[in-house]
């Protein structure tokens, strides 16, 4: 930065690489810009910021030409410039900014022998100066924003950083335009050549067209199916064939090209195998090549490789009964073809690892839930679609027996959702463990709370050894043998709050105080703090929904926002049900980080 009367001592000139204002690429930058001596909008808000925020009573947006500088942003200069929005070279500081493409810091112009004979001295008033260079993105300066005042002034460093700082929106705005007038010459020139490539263009929109349509397949043999069918309506198309790298040993002899493309990981391929000369992306072995199809016909071959995200997954093969010649466009095409097949073929791959993991889970994880007349009820389980593809994550319901001398209900129903730490076999083994011995708490307990029970499965497992850590809550739903009343008594183990959705549409979170929420389950050894009960009283028509914590939790989103949208849903779908309750959870909330799992309740109205 070149300061006079700021940095450096008055009258300093740095030397420094000078820019010719008459060098052509900066001259056709001038001109594609398209700015000149007329008013510009958004150039002109820059003037007025600047004039505002450093409280200058000039500020200008100038751009340097050969001859002269134009103004399309200013405020606050004098007749007659102001009328013209120009000057000559001859009232120009700015075009010492273009020619040493530094800031140029100047307090007072008349003690300054580089402006100080300047004609804006001494008929534009010129007294302090302050200009930052305005420049495109291969860094050729094109003028200047600057701040003018008309007595000598000292420029503090907070004025500089905020000129600056303007200077480099502003930049970055004539840059913008730069790069749209770009766009639009990229434009003209498409539509010029658009007649000539449109018979091209519309084969490469089919293929594009195929290649999505790939997205509906979700299985191996459904996506082959769909690839045989690409060449259905392409003249000279003759098949299409999706190779493996799992199968490439043991499989029927490979065309080398193939071979070739899976190797090397790049697109090869032979326009005419009559012609040696078509070759631009030739195979190493012509003559393999041409033995290969000797007898089926083939001219022309293309093969892609289909690159997954963990690495090959194969090769797309193409090939042609007639000359088939690519051009740059096409080579663009077969490439997004071949990276819709990858995408198609993890999806197909990723679907039957879930599916293969849902049978498995099957057993150890999904409950039956009870029949009980007039309370009904419903749960789901969606995996996570995480590398493990099992987790901990369990649902219950179980009708407890009567309780003899027990006068004030006639029908409890406990229900749980937990999660026990983890996500792989050894977390599913002992979560379906924790289940099991929490049921048999329940029903060795006759009687007593949820707290009292979830005390003693705690103890149990820690006296057996069995590492089970995690978060639950454990609700018993109590019928009044008198009146018919439902009511709900739950603890918490650091899990998510229920909610409760009432007949009205009001959804209530039942939320606890930190002495109540207990801490999470199997910490018994640090934390032996007595857990606590809460009831609250079910009005006829409510639904009350346990979840599991993969439901809220998901990465990115704030958490208060996730229990807003599950209650919202709740809301929606109560009144239908609780099987569609937990199918929208399912729809809206599985398929996440986590393992994914609700139970809903309805009392009878």
């Amino acid at each position: 930065m070149r300061a006079f009367g700021v940095a450096e001592p008055p009258g300093r000139v740095a030397f420094l690489p000078m820019t010719s204002l008459s060098d052509p690429g900066r001259a056709a930058a001038l001109r594609e810009l398209g700015l000149t001596r007329a008013s510009d909008p958004d150039m002109e808000r820059y003037a007025e910021r600047v004039r505002d925020q450093l409280g200058v009573p000039v500020a200008l947006v100038s751009l340097v030409t050969a001859d002269q500088q134009v103004f399309p942003g200013m405020c606050g200069l004098p007749e007659p410039w102001a009328g013209l929005r120009a000057t000559p070279l001859t009232h120009s500081f700015c075009q010492h900014v273009v020619t040493t493409a530094e800031p140029l810091i100047i307090s007072d112009a008349r003690e300054v022998p580089l402006v100080s004979d300047n004609l804006a001295v001494s008929e534009l008033g010129v007294a302090a100066y302050a200009g930052f260079p305005l420049t495109d993105d291969a860094g050729q300066v094109l003028g200047s924003l600057c701040a003018i005042d008309v007595v000598p002034r000292h420029w503090t460093a907070a004025e500089l950083r905020l000129l600056e700082d303007l200077a480099r929106d502003c930049r970055n705005e004539l840059r913008l335009r730069l790069s749209r007038l770009d766009a639009r010459r990229e434009r003209e020139h498409r539509d010029r050549v658009e007649e000539r490539l449109q018979i091209e263009i519309s084969r490469s929109r089919r293929m594009l067209s195929i290649a999505e349509s790939l997205n509906e397949t979700r299985t191996e043999p459904g996506l082959r199916a769909r690839l045989e069918r690409l060449v259905d309506g392409i003249p000279g198309f003759a098949a299409v064939h999706l190779h493996l790298t799992a199968d490439f040993e043991g499989a029927a002899p490979l065309s080398p090209a193939v071979l070739q493309s899976a190797r090397r990981r790049t697109l090869v391929c032979h326009a005419d195998l009559h012609d040696d000369t078509l070759d631009e992306d030739p195979v190493d072995d012509l003559a393999a090549l041409r033995a290969h199809h000797a007898d089926d016909g083939v001219r022309a071959v293309v093969c892609v490789p289909v690159l997954g995200s963990g690495g090959p997954l194969g090769v797309l093969e193409m090939l042609w009964s007639i000359p088939r010649q690519l051009d740059a466009q096409e080579h663009t095409m077969s490439s997004a073809l071949a990276s819709y097949v990858a995408q198609a073929l993890e999806r197909a791959q990723l679907i039957e690892r879930r599916i293969g993991v849902a049978h498995q889970l099957q057993a150890a994880m999904l409950t039956t839930l009870p029949d009980v007349p007039q309370l009904p009820m419903a749960a789901c389980y969606v995996p996570a679609t995480a590398d493990e593809w099992v987790g901990g994550d369990w649902y219950d319901a179980i009708v407890l027996p009567p309780v003899p001398g027990d006068v004030e209900h006639d029908l409890v129903v406990a229900v749980t959702v937990g999660d026990v730490i983890g996500h792989d076999i050894p977390a599913a083994a002992v979560m379906g463990q924790a289940r099991a011995m929490l049921r048999q708490a329940a029903f060795d307990r006759p009687g007593r709370g949820p707290a009292d029970v979830f005390t003693h499965f705690e103890r149990a497992c820690a006296a057996l050894d069995i590492e089970a850590r995690g978060s639950a809550v454990l609700a018993f739903l109590q019928r009044s043998a008198s009146t018919g009343a439902w009511s709900m008594t739950w603890t918490s183990a650091g899990h998510p709050p229920p909610l409760v959705a009432l007949a009205d549409g009001t959804v209530r979170r039942l939320e606890l105080s930190a002495e109540d929420q207990g801490m999470l389950f199997g910490y018994r050894d640090v934390y032996d703090v007595a857990r606590g009960d809460s009831t609250i009283e079910l009005p006829s028509g409510s639904t009350v929904l346990l979840y599991s914590d993969g439901v809220i939790e998901v990465p990115g989103l704030h958490l208060d926002d996730q229990m807003d949208e599950l209650g919202d849903l709740l809301a929606e779908e109560h009144e239908r049900g609780p099987q569609a309750v937990v199918d929208s959870i399912s729809m809206h909330f599985g398929s996440g980080s986590d393992d994914v799992v609700a139970l809903a309740v309805q009392i009878p109205t």
